[in-house]
């Protein structure tokens, strides 16, 4: 019933390996009655995305406004940019983090979690959209004529100079952006490792009982 690493395996014990271990704990995890002790488990992951997809909103509605978009090329602007990050943070999340929890990967390292969900967070929260928002709202300024933008032949020097000049007034946004997606990755991974314990526990003592029940 619980997973146990190949070290503690029991002689009469079924061997899985990782990707029937992983079909088999996430089974656990979903069909479990109790939503409050696996909360962060089966949750945490669509939150981190949700983040990840406003703070993509926010750096988007920032250049298009600074670029005088108004409504041209937001939908072309929004699927990559606000929908992107959190697709990609909660899958990535997920496999990375959650699912290597439940396989007791990193067990004896709980840091190693939180530093690389806080990665995941900056990478496709933060980076991600920055590179994307200011390229997405230079190219459609550019075709639709709303903004007078430097010319892709003036090199790559004016182009940061004119981006860095419509970044400035951003900078304190960005910070606080930052400050949320590390605090919103450091409590869902907490909640996440408490769960696993728990899960874990409960799972041990409904073997025990079990064996008991045959003995």
């Amino acid at each position: 019933m619980a997973l146990r690493k190949s070290s503690e395996i029991p002689k009469d014990a079924v061997v899985l390996n990782e990707i029937e271990a992983t079909g088999y704990i996430w089974e656990i995890v979903n069909q479990w009655e109790s939503p409050s002790d696996i909360w962060a488990l089966r949750y945490g992951a669509v939150a981190l995305g949700a983040v990840s997809s406003l703070t993509g909103l926010l750096i988007n509605k920032h250049y298009r406004w600074r670029l005088k978009l108004g409504t041209y090329g937001y939908l072309a602007s929004a699927v990559p940019i606000v929908v992107m990050p959190g697709i990609l943070t909660l899958l990535f999340h997920k496999q990375a983090i959650t699912t290597n929890m439940l396989l007791m990967k990193h067990e004896t390292c709980p840091i190693c979690h939180e530093v690389k969900s806080a990665a995941l967070q900056l990478a496709f929260g933060i980076a991600y959209p920055m590179v994307l928002a200011p390229t997405s709202a230079l190219m459609f300024a550019n075709r639709y004529s709303t903004y007078r933008v430097p010319h892709l032949g003036a090199g790559p020097k004016e182009m940061f100079k004119f981006l860095r000049g419509h970044t400035k007034s951003f900078t304190g946004t960005l910070a606080y952006i930052a400050i949320l997606q590390l605090a919103a990755s450091a409590v869902v991974t907490y909640f996440e490792m408490r769960h696993n314990i728990k899960l874990r526990n409960k799972l041990a003592e409904m073997e025990r009982k079990l064996d008991d029940e045959l003995l």
